[in-house]
């Protein structure tokens, strides 16, 4: 089951970021935390202030964006959707993000960042039930 809601994920994320005109460009970045899969890659359409991206790594997948003041900002926002964290122990992550991006949002580099958000929980709860969760993130823009 996880697999199958990874792949349509990843499938639905790709598609909406290919149906951008094409004046932007397409990042690749690796790192850890829920945007790269807990430990992967993510994949990044970008134009001018805004991106989206996929991510999926060894431990799970993710869809999201992120909106910056300007190109050259090195603070940026978004939220993200991932189908699965096994380091940060839930299902169905939905968080909105922070991320400091050391050489700007449109430069190529070190990002740190974290979420703040809800995640379905399985560990000893009932099905369906949630808890508030922080996530950590740290990547490079290739």
């Amino acid at each position: 089951m996880k697999i199958k809601l990874t792949l349509a994920i990843f499938v639905l994320a790709s598609t909406v970021a290919t149906s951008f005109a094409q004046a932007g460009e397409f990042v690749p970045a690796a790192g850890f935390g829920s945007q790269y899969g807990d430990l992967g890659g993510k994949f990044m359409y970008r134009e001018d202030n805004m991106a989206v991206y996929v991510g999926a790594g060894v431990g799970g997948a993710a869809i999201g964006f992120h909106v910056a003041p300007s190109a050259r900002s090195q603070h940026v926002f978004g939220a993200q959707y991932a189908s699965a964290s096994d380091v940060f122990d839930g299902d169905g992550l939905i968080l909105a993000t922070y991320d400091y991006h050391f050489s700007g949002f449109s430069g190529r580099g070190w990002t740190l960042g974290g979420g703040l958000g809800t995640a379905d929980y399985d560990g000893g709860r009932r099905d369906g039930e949630s808890k508030t969760v922080a996530v950590f993130n740290a990547g490079y823009k290739f």
